[in-house]
């Protein structure tokens, strides 16, 4: 065979085995640039969820302090709508002296109801015996019947006081005894009754300071 082929063969494997001995040193390795940017970029959103958290509990504070300073100051108004209304019913109740019913209690007076008596007058008519109890707490001597005179009902018309009285209870003329101030006295009123069955109407009349009635209650009789 030729050896002009065997010889170019032999150069040929020269200039193999030469590459590996050329090629040995290694290169070095360039990242990429965009590699180094995601390196940082978990850093950037870590912050920016820290921030976010931050800002998310400031508005829940902010929240929680508005809703506090709402509900107190809403506190603070009822209490003061309670305390107008409670003084105005204070103020209404000392210038009526009204209180349940026919019972009075103010600044000057005291009259409570006792009782309530059924008798037969002389002309053996039914009467009705209202009691009371009378205390002045003025400085002024008062009698019952010029502060508080009583007025009865019966099925609307008015029952006319009933003087002609059988049996006459003491507590009759004590309507219009004088009581000095701080002193009580125990009065009544006696009233002509149409029928023995008919509910009785007791109103109160104030003479002393409003010229109202104001107390009225009714009374069963049968």
């Amino acid at each position: 065979m030729p050896r002009d082929l065997d010889l170019d063969f032999e150069f040929q494997d020269e200039e193999v085995r030469e590459r590996p001995q050329r090629q040995a040193r290694p290169a070095q390795r360039r990242e990429p640039a965009g590699r180094s940017h995601a390196r940082t970029a978990p850093a950037r959103r870590k912050k920016n969820d820290m921030t976010s958290i931050i800002i998310l509990a400031a508005e829940i504070v902010v929240f929680i302090g508005l809703l506090i300073g709402f509900f107190y100051l809403k506190g603070k108004i009822e209490d003061t709508d309670s305390s107008s209304q409670a003084s105005a019913s204070s103020e209404s109740g000392e210038s009526s002296g009204t209180n349940n019913g026919v019972n009075v209690e103010s600044e000057d007076f005291t009259l409570t109801c006792t009782k309530v008596q059924l008798v037969m007058d002389a002309d053996n008519q039914t009467a009705a015996v209202v009691y009371f109890t009378f205390v002045n707490k003025t400085d002024t001597p008062l009698a019952m019947s010029a502060v508080f005179p009583a007025s009865v009902k019966q099925n609307g018309a008015d029952c006319p006081e009933d003087t002609n009285l059988t049996d006459t209870p003491a507590e009759i003329a004590n309507k219009d005894m004088q009581v000095s101030g701080g002193q009580s006295v125990e009065c009544a009123y006696a009233f002509k009754l149409a029928d023995q069955t008919s509910p009785l109407t007791l109103t109160i009349h104030d003479n002393y300071s409003t010229f109202q009635d104001i107390g009225s209650t009714e009374i069963p009789i049968s």
